[in-house]
């Protein structure tokens, strides 16, 4: 009896302590392959009553850790947060591991608690699954055949500078390639093998490493099958503006063949071109045209294709188009044109200009109703004389002064000179003279020409 009521004051007077602090996480990354570390920020939250200092230790012996803050000094009701990163000791096999973080007060040793966090290790071994693909019928020792790998990252895991190679005693290729998050890609490898390759069935390793890592060392055999032969013979005639090309395909292999046939034509050649039988495809690429036969040859079977490019009868059309368009502009045609000119004499940092305006009916027959608009370049003033011709109308416009003069009718060949003097103060190194513009009517159309533009340096 007294020990048991020893027992039960013992209990009573033993102290019971309780954690003052809280732990929760973010994972950064937690699944990892073996040269990789597991990243998570870690935050702690002292629930106790007074400021404490804190740190954090790993006891798994399987795992290095780096953590960012080693102490944190914490007030009371503060949360703060640190990173931790833990990488893997080597040769530790893939799995799931749960590794306790124990974050305890440096001030009070009973003041701790134990938080786990979860790695996915991923090994070498399982991060990619691999199928190889190559010709059923077997590869053609005498043109390029495709041998394709397909990859498939299993894990949500970026794998970068993966190297493939491909050996056989027939061949060896190599690539390097990067392999996203549970990515399915594909690498294709074109092969040509010796013609004289013999048939029969072969062996083909692919090793795929990373950082020297094996990911996958895979065998398979692949089968050198038979082979087809295709006799190509291609003529050409060309004659005045005339080009005819015939191309003759023939199986001499002994299983079907499936070939493509390609021709280029810039784009004006495409429109005069006519061929048999009908391409399947025709399609543009980098400003050429292509036409492009699918062909399937069973053994002994012969295609052909006939070209033909004439620019015989287009040419013909044109040549017509050409004199009657020079028939009507031999009756009709009233062109009148007009050219500005500047003459210059600098006196001090002033401008004098004399500025002619020709106007010239470059036609045979006579246009009417001519009026002519020129506009005075930027800080010029009003002209101080005119040749015979002085304009009916001064106007100030949006783009400066405009002069404006009617003239009578010009035969055919006549030509007709305007000229002004003017003063100009340049604002600027360069004058611009603004274009003349003489509207005049030819036959019931009225039409427009303009002078080109100049440029004055003072």
């Amino acid at each position: 009896m007294k020990k048991l009521l020893f027992l039960v004051l013992a209990l009573f007077l033993v102290p019971i302590v309780s954690a003052q602090l809280e732990i929760s996480d973010k994972i950064i990354k937690n699944t990892i392959v073996p040269d990789e570390s597991a990243s998570y920020t870690i935050y702690i939250k002292n629930t106790g009553n007074s400021p404490d200092v804190f740190g954090i230790a790993v006891s798994d012996v399987n795992w290095r850790e780096k953590i960012e803050n080693n102490f944190l000094n914490i007030g009371s009701g503060e949360t703060v947060n640190t990173d931790v990163e833990l990488t893997p000791n080597n040769g530790l096999k893939g799995g799931r591991y749960s590794i306790n973080l124990r974050i305890y007060s440096r001030n009070n040793p009973d003041n701790f608690e134990d938080f786990p966090v979860d790695v996915d290790l991923i090994s070498y071994g399982d991060l990619i699954s691999v199928i190889i693909e190559t010709n059923p019928n077997g590869i053609d020792p005498r043109r390029e055949n495709l041998v394709r790998i397909n990859l498939k990252n299993r894990y949500n895991v970026e794998i970068k500078n993966v190297e493939i190679k491909l050996s056989s005693p027939l061949f060896e290729e190599t690539k390097t390639f990067d392999i996203a998050p549970a990515e399915l890609k594909s690498e294709d490898f074109n092969i040509v093998l010796d013609e004289d390759t013999e048939k029969g069935e072969y062996d083909l390793n692919v090793l795929i490493t990373h950082n020297g890592n094996i990911l996958v060392d895979k065998k398979e055999k692949i089968n050198v099958g038979f082979y087809k032969e295709i006799n190509n013979d291609e003529s050409l005639e060309e004659g005045f503006l005339l080009k005819t090309k015939r191309v003759v395909k023939e199986n001499s292999g002994n299983i079907d063949s499936k070939e493509v046939y390609k021709e280029r034509f810039d784009s004006f050649e495409s429109i005069f071109t006519s061929v048999y039988p009908e391409p399947n495809l025709i399609y543009k690429e980098e400003g050429s045209v292509y036409y492009q036969w699918d062909i399937t040859l069973t053994p002994g079977e012969v295609y052909k294709i006939e070209i033909i490019t004439n620019y015989r009868t287009p040419l013909s059309i044109l040549l017509v188009l050409v004199i009657v368009l020079w028939l009507v502009y031999i009756t009709f045609g009233n062109r009148v044109t007009i050219k500005k000119k500047v003459l210059t004499v600098r006196s001090g940092k002033e401008l004098y200009m004399k500025i002619m305006i020709v106007i010239k009916n470059e036609g045979r027959g006579k246009v009417n109703s001519m009026s002519i608009l020129d506009y005075l370049p930027d800080g010029a003033e009003s002209p101080s004389q005119y040749s015979s011709v002085k304009p009916y109308k001064h106007q100030k416009t949006s783009r400066g002064i405009a002069l404006m003069w009617k003239l009578s009718d010009l035969v055919g060949g006549e030509e007709r000179v305007i000229s002004y003097r003017v003063k100009v103060k340049p604002k600027t190194s360069a004058v611009v003279m603004p274009r003349a513009i003489v509207k005049y009517k030819r036959g019931r159309k009225f039409s427009t020409s303009r002078s080109s533009r100049n440029t004055v340096r003072t």
